[in-house]
């Protein structure tokens, strides 16, 4: 009797923090995060800035800082019907997720890799996809055309009532586009894969997008394929020792934003088997450096291999921009590549859309590109060499 007498106390007080915070909706909400007990984890290999863990009725899904690994942000996965008590920091989205807008041509990349064309709803920068199925089904008007990605159409967001919407950046409240997104009802998710400086880590977060439409094991099965090839080919060029020198981009405004060791970019052309002149300087500006003209031609003047050129696809035009282009020895010779070979008829890069989920590519080029002698055999994909 006394057991009956604390369970109906309990459960009054657990309707009134319904009642008062406006939690519970439905009759089936069940118990707090906090007394459930995970059943199984998803903890990524490489990557560190995030975990899956799963519930019997429900995932959550945690993003962690690079520096401190504290949780930025937390999303709840659960049908509509079985909404968990007592998570009320976590983003709650619709699971599994059927209505995705994209604010970015790499998640049109993940939802591509992980075969779900057929959940995106809207998405931005329309011109920047390389996909064909994705631009056929936004000319048909299938997929709806959500403006720019950093001016979206809220409009039209707001119309299609996505499940979830996937940025990039910070889910703060100083943000204009994060506040205007919670006013009209639609849950943000955003990714850090950007974040990721290691090519396998950056990869692994095909398991984040995979969770939220219930795609893990395509996801793994993926992930599985690229890690493979990627260390089969890193032990290949481990035995090389003549590394030809490298240097990458093109200044901004005046500004050559330069990678320095740590960087996606720089472990890439390094594993690739070649010797980046600014592996071993440290960054000022993130993972970059701020250089100038001058501070670029003291030191790559000579170099091997010139990449990654904005979004040029031939000499002329890069010497058009500055004929001090011209002087670098890379420019002389034609060692000058670009990810410009799969290009959207708009200009996008498909290295940016596909890229960062299949680093095995990208590496495979670059070894292409720094030793087409050498035992790896075959036609560029991502890159193209400008002329």
């Amino acid at each position: 009797m006394k057991r009956n007498r604390i369970h109906i106390s309990l459960l009054i007080i657990a309707l009134s923090f319904c009642i008062i915070n406006g939690a519970c909706t439905n009759k089936h909400a069940f118990q707090s995060n906090k007394n459930a007990a995970i059943i199984d984890s998803l903890i990524p290999k490489y990557s560190r800035s995030f975990r899956i863990d799963y519930y019997e009725k429900y995932k959550v899904v945690s993003v962690f800082s690079g520096k401190d690994n504290k949780t930025v942000t937390s999303y709840l996965l659960c049908s509509k019907d079985n909404v968990p008590m007592g998570l009320v920091d976590a983003v709650h989205i619709n699971y599994p997720a059927s209505r995705v807008a994209c604010m970015s041509t790499t998640h049109v990349g993940a939802l591509k890799l992980l075969d779900a064309r057929n959940l995106i709803v809207a998405t931005t920068n329309k011109a920047l996809i390389c996909d064909s199925i994705i631009r056929e089904l936004i000319s048909k008007g299938i997929i709806k055309d959500a403006g720019k990605d950093y001016q979206p159409d809220y409009e039209v967001i707001a119309q299609v009532k996505p499940d979830m919407l996937l940025s990039d950046g910070e889910n703060t409240a100083s943000s204009q586009m994060f506040a205007k997104m919670k006013a009209l009802g639609v849950n943000v998710v955003c990714s850090r894969d950007y974040f990721e400086q290691e090519p396998l880590a950056r990869a692994e977060w095909i398991k984040f997008f995979a969770a939220f439409i219930g795609k893990e094991k395509l996801a793994d099965s993926i992930f599985n394929v690229v890690q493979l090839d990627y260390q089969r080919q890193l032990n290949q060029t481990a035995k090389i020792n003549d590394r030809p020198t490298v240097f990458c981009n093109l200044p901004y405004s005046g500004v050559w934003y330069m990678p320095c060791g740590e960087n996606y970019v720089a472990k890439l052309i390094n594993d690739a088997g070649g010797d980046f002149l600014w592996n071993k300087d440290k960054p000022m500006n993130g993972l970059n450096l701020t250089l100038n003209f001058e501070q670029v031609y003291q030191r790559a003047v000579n170099a091997d291999f010139w990449i990654n050129t904005s979004t040029f696809t031939n000499l002329k035009e890069i010497g058009n921009v500055d004929a001090k282009f011209k002087l670098f020895k890379a420019f002389k010779t034609g060692n000058v590549y670009n990810g410009v070979n799969r290009l959207s008829p708009g200009g996008g890069m498909d290295i940016w859309e596909t890229g960062s989920y299949t680093p095995n590519i990208v590496l495979r080029d670059l070894i292409l590109i720094f030793h087409p002698t050498d035992s790896i055999q075959g036609n560029l994909y991502y890159y193209k060499q400008l002329k």
